[in-house]
């Protein structure tokens, strides 16, 4: 598929009221979702992307509402997902996000849809705003490696799936994340072996750092266990500061 083509527009006043986002280089609507083939990558040149449409909340969207659809092995980098979208980037198999910024998340910002045990997709720099619920939804098995992420107003930075038709052991690894305002930092399940490992957290007025819940594969509301430090919640105290 090629390169979508960015219609150059003045960035929207809502990215330049988001200090830590670079400054965008225009923006450009999409009328279909940009599909990354496998084992390719796009540089979005700090493109703001999006799909030109309202969020429509909480309604989970499918992979034709998305901005961006990685395959195995793809890499997105240097982009900002502008807020006029449903859905923002899903992953098909492990990928990589290098300096991708949400200027306003709607359902989820970013979906790991399929992922085989043992392999990992990372997040590398970037940054979500403005997520009413998760932010990074891990539906796939295997690893999410979180890295040099910023995160503010938001319910969840990272969420095992607490209810999917096909449930994993699941693990995410978050390290040298800044986050203020939010819910919590990590959402597991440890009945099925999820682990959250933290490290090198900045967080200012987050309620939880990690969150146990116990997970099921019927479709219903996940039980919160328990909250902090744990065998499965794998941190210290000392791991999270304030700035």
């Amino acid at each position: 598929m090629a390169t979508p083509k960015p219609v150059i527009t003045p960035a929207p006043k809502k990215l330049a009221a988001r200090a830590d986002i670079p400054a965008s280089s225009g923006s450009s609507a999409l009328a279909d979702v940009y599909t990354i083939a496998a084992g390719e990558s796009f540089d979005g040149g700090y493109v703001a992307y999006d799909r030109g449409v309202e969020c429509t909340g909480q309604a989970e969207g499918g992979d034709s509402d998305a901005v961006f659809q990685i395959e195995e092995g793809g890499t997105l980098s240097n982009v900002i997902i502008g807020p006029n979208q449903i859905e923002g980037v899903h992953c098909r198999g492990a990928c990589t996000l290098e300096n991708v910024w949400w200027s306003a998340v709607c359902e989820d910002a970013f979906t790991v849809k399929v992922q085989s045990d043992g392999d990992t997709t990372y997040i590398k720099g970037g940054g979500a705003y403005g997520a009413e619920d998760k932010v990074i939804q891990h539906n796939g098995g295997g690893t999410i490696n979180i890295s040099g992420f910023t995160v503010e107003d938001f319910g969840k930075l990272y969420r095992s799936c607490g209810n999917c038709d096909d449930m994993y052991e699941r693990h995410v690894v978050i390290d040298s994340v800044t986050a203020t305002s939010g819910s919590a930092l990590a959402g597991i399940n440890s009945n099925y072996g999820d682990t959250a490992t933290l490290t090198n957290i900045v967080a200012d007025d987050v309620n939880d750092i990690c969150v146990e819940y116990e997970g099921n594969d019927t479709g219903d509301e996940p039980t919160k266990i328990s909250s902090g430090p744990s065998d499965y919640c794998i941190y210290s105290e000392s791991d999270v500061s304030s700035s």
